[in-house]
């Protein structure tokens, strides 16, 4: 028996569009994050070619997220 792809469940991890998507940003901005250190990705074959974990985007968008003050009555 070869071996087969599990096509049955989505795949964790992300494209940088599919990041991009995610996280509601542009794909600039994640290729910026990934070279500052900030975001978390695996380099797949190519220079650009990245995959990034759902969790390491959200991981992300919270170390990135600052507190919105709340206005008093």
């Amino acid at each position: 028996m070869g071996e087969s792809e599990d096509t049955t469940r989505p795949s964790p991890w992300l494209t940088v569009p599919e990041a991009a998507q995610r996280a509601r940003v542009g794909t600039k901005t994640i290729y910026a994050e990934v070279k500052a250190g900030r975001l978390r990705a695996a380099r797949i074959g190519g220079r650009r070619d990245l995959r990034v974990l759902c969790t390491w985007v959200d991981d992300w968008l919270v170390a990135s997220s600052v507190p919105i003050g709340v206005h008093g009555r």
